[in-house]
């Protein structure tokens, strides 16, 4: 039996959070194809994602199996340069490893925030959101500067790393049906975080 890559099920799982779905359908496919060539101009065909997803395989052997330019779509569509630069993400210090995909010199998650609580989300080039926390990784656009994200816009998120790509999940938009968004595709966020109280 072949073993899995864990940076392939890193990017499925990375992918699906994205997404806003679990991809386990032919129709979950259909959407991810589509989606990814929105997001990136490249085609992907739906059997070449239901190869990696093992979904179509007769047994181990073919899963996961996939091209470089491929595997640089996949990449570019959760917000990273290419696949090397996916793959070369996490520190490399043993110590520090685990199963969270986002690593930074500076990072914080959901759980230090009161509901009401604010922070401030920065990316390139000029880009400025205020969030306020509403309680269970859910947050809300308070302010918007330069991003598509608009005031009003909520979404889930758990972990703020510095240096690495935002990825948001449930976000709704102006009404539209919950989608998946990545901020600071080219060279990841910053963040403040104004009177945030210790817990």
């Amino acid at each position: 039996m072949k073993k899995d890559k864990p940076e392939y099920e890193d990017i499925r799982r990375m992918i699906e959070d994205v997404t806003g779905r679990k991809i386990e359908t032919p129709k979950d496919f259909d959407i991810l194809a589509l989606r990814i060539y929105d997001r990136t101009n490249i085609l992907l065909s739906v059997s070449t994602l239901k190869r990696f997803w093992g979904y179509v395989a007769k047994n181990d052997e073919t899963r996961g199996e996939m091209r470089k330019s491929s595997l640089n779509a996949l990449a570019a569509y959760v917000g990273f340069a290419d696949w090397d630069a996916f793959c070369n993400r996490k520190v490399t210090d043993d110590a520090k490893e685990t199963s969270n995909l986002f690593y930074g010199q500076k990072q914080i998650t959901a759980d230090h925030f009161q509901p009401g609580e604010t922070m401030i989300v920065m990316w390139k080039p000029d880009r400025c959101i205020t969030l306020r926390y509403s309680g269970n990784d859910i947050w809300m656009v308070i302010e918007s500067k330069n991003s598509k994200l608009s005031v009003g816009d909520t979404f889930k998120c758990h972990v703020f790393a510095e240096n690495q790509p935002l990825v948001l999940v449930d976000v709704v938009h102006e009404g539209m049906s919950p989608c998946g968004y990545v901020c600071g595709k080219d060279g990841g966020i910053v963040f403040q975080i104004p009177n945030l109280q210790q817990h």
